[in-house]
């Protein structure tokens, strides 16, 4: 019985994955344009970012973007260490730089990026976090696809890997993927995954689908359910920043338990979409990781390992769309990487799925009941 649902599990899995490979090549480059006067707002929250601020900053004031098409706003949530004395000092250096502190009944990103898009001069907004590092090209591609149209883009992401950590190269990985079924889903007609460290939106979609109303109260998904709402309202005009010079590189977790906590706020807000699409890809993903598992400790139990072949099919089909969907830092493939990454994931999806629906998880030193 298990092998027979495996096998239609596999079959299924393989054919969403040539249907993101379809998409993927369907997702046309974003072509730079020339400055023709566009003025963007940067929006950057932070909450106890003092060891990465100025890292941040120093990236977006070195990058391409002519310093007068440009505003910085950094936005504290209220901090606990020294990162609104430090974000004040750098607005002291540079007249782009405005330092909002979040009224003491505001808390959270969701907040602190309706705030700022209240004070912001820009029609584009352009959303990065305080941990993370821009290309110098990055500002430039976002305003180039607002210029072309989109009401909405995002961009690559990759996990900074100053140290060629195994740990961080297998994240990389892992991120390559989320980041390609981002891209392949939404030239399909239904967006899926963006990450809050590199999209961007115009202030007038913001407030005409009224920013965060709906899903203000959790903590997380700023970004993919402002995605939605958006496409609902512009279901043409929302862009994948589809070049290397776009990818913005981000903290990779420094810990176990800070991973931990990661993953299970990321996988903790499927289940509070609206959209059959949005709800149905996650739960089919779990339940094949589940069968494919169970495959193999049967395998085990029965010492007869010759159904396994099928996890070949699924290997295969994996290592085909991470080959052709990848960019920026995450353009190359390791072979250990990959088969190390194909052992631990089935156990790894099955238990953030089961873990996200329970307990708390804990993000910028503050703690959230599931």
């Amino acid at each position: 019985m298990i092998y027979t649902l495996v096998l239609i599990a596999t079959a299924a899995y393989v054919l969403f994955i040539i249907i993101l490979i379809i998409g993927w090549i369907r997702t046309p480059a974003t072509n730079l344009l020339p400055a023709s006067g566009s003025f963007a707002t940067i929006v950057v929250p932070v909450r106890n970012e003092s060891s990465h601020l100025t890292r941040l900053i120093n990236s977006v004031l070195k990058g391409s973007t002519e310093p007068s098409q440009y505003e910085i706003l950094i936005v504290n949530d209220h901090s606990e260490d020294d990162t609104l004395e430090l974000a004040e000092q750098l607005a002291d250096k540079n007249s782009n730089i405005l330092v909002l502190d979040l009224p003491e009944q505001m808390h959270g990103k969701k907040a602190a990026i309706n705030h700022a898009v209240q004070q912001a001069n820009g029609e584009l907004i352009v959303c990065t976090d305080g941990d993370g590092i821009v290309p110098k090209d990055w500002l430039n591609y976002h305003m180039s696809s607002f210029e072309q149209g989109a009401e909405l883009s995002f961009g690559p992401v990759a996990f900074l890997d100053e140290n060629h950590s195994r740990f961080t190269e297998l994240l990389n990985l892992e991120l390559s993927a989320l980041v390609s079924i981002g891209a392949a889903t939404l030239s399909l007609g239904k967006p899926s995954m963006i990450n809050g460290c590199n999209y961007s939106f115009s202030k007038t979609a913001f407030l005409e689908v009224d920013g965060f109303l709906g899903n203000e109260n959790l903590p997380t998904g700023d970004d993919e359910f402002l995605l939605r709402k958006v496409f609902k309202k512009y279901p043409g005009k929302i862009r994948f920043i589809k070049q290397d010079g776009a990818q913005v590189l981000s903290q990779s977790p420094l810990a176990v338990t800070e991973f931990y906590h990661q993953r299970k706020r990321w996988a903790s807000k499927w289940r509070f979409h609206t959209d059959g699409f949005s709800l149905a890809m996650p739960a089919i993903l779990f339940t094949c990781y589940a069968l494919w598992l169970l495959l193999v400790l049967q395998s085990m139990a029965t010492n007869n390992y010759s159904p396994l072949w099928v996890l070949g099919v699924k290997f295969l089909t994996d290592f085909v769309f991470l080959n052709i969907a990848r960019l920026g830092q995450n353009a190359g493939i390791s072979i250990v990487n990959f088969f190390l990454l194909q052992i631990i994931y089935p156990f790894y999806v099955v238990f953030f799925g089961v873990a996200s629906n329970f307990g708390k998880y804990s993000w910028r030193e503050r703690t959230y009941k599931i």
